[in-house]
C-alpha cells in the first residue's frame, strides 16, 4: 500500500495555466478554476448537453430560434455555471476526492494545481469580464511531466 502511494506521489505533476481573454479584453481580476477528474468530467459533459438540449427546445418552442438565435448563446455561460455548481457539490460530498486541491482561484487568469495524479481531466474556469460571464473548458491529459495550458475554449 505504501509503495503504491509513493509511486502515485512520484508520478503526480503540476498543471499551470492561463485564461485567454477575448480580443481587446483584459484578464479577469479573479476567476475560479475547477479540475474535474474523469468521472466528474463525464458527468459535467452529460449534464451540460442535457441542459443545453432542454433549453434549446424551450427556446425553439417560444419562437426565439427563428427570430433571435444569437440570444441563445448568451445563456450558455449560465448553463455551464449551473452544471459546474451541481458537479462541484457532488465532488464536495465524495470522500475519495480531495476537493480543496481541485478548486483554485486564478488571479489575473493564472492558476496552478500541484500533485495532480496522471489521468484525464477537464478544466472548467468561470469569470466575469466587463460585466459579462465567461466559461472556459479544456480537456487535458496529465502525464508524468508538468503541463502548461492556455485555456482558449470559452463561452461566449
Amino acid at each position: 500500500m505504501f509503495a503504491a502511494l509513493l509511486v502515485l506521489l512520484l508520478q503526480s505533476t503540476t498543471v499551470r495555466g492561463t485564461l485567454e481573454v477575448p480580443p481587446g479584453g483584459t484578464p479577469p481580476p479573479t476567476a475560479r478554476v475547477v479540475l474535474l477528474p474523469l468521472q466528474y468530467a463525464r458527468q459535467f459533459n452529460a449534464d451540460a448537453q442535457i441542459r443545453i438540449d432542454n433549453y434549446w427546445e424551450s427556446f425553439k418552442g417560444a419562437g426565439l430560434a427563428r427570430r433571435n438565435k444569437e440570444l441563445f448563446i448568451q445563456y450558455m455561460p449560465i448553463i455551464y455555471e449551473s452544471v459546474l455548481e451541481t458537479v462541484v457539490a457532488e465532488m464536495r460530498r465524495d470522500s475519495k476526492v480531495n476537493f480543496a486541491s481541485l478548486v483554485k482561484t486564478a488571479p489575473q487568469g493564472h492558476f496552478e494545481f500541484t500533485n495532480v495524479p496522471p489521468g484525464e481531466y477537464k478544466l472548467v474556469a468561470t469569470a466575469a469580464i466587463r460585466g459579462e460571464d465567461f466559461v472556459w473548458t479544456e480537456t487535458i491529459q496529465v502525464e508524468s511531466t508538468g503541463l502548461v495550458v492556455q485555456m482558449k475554449t470559452r463561452v461566449p
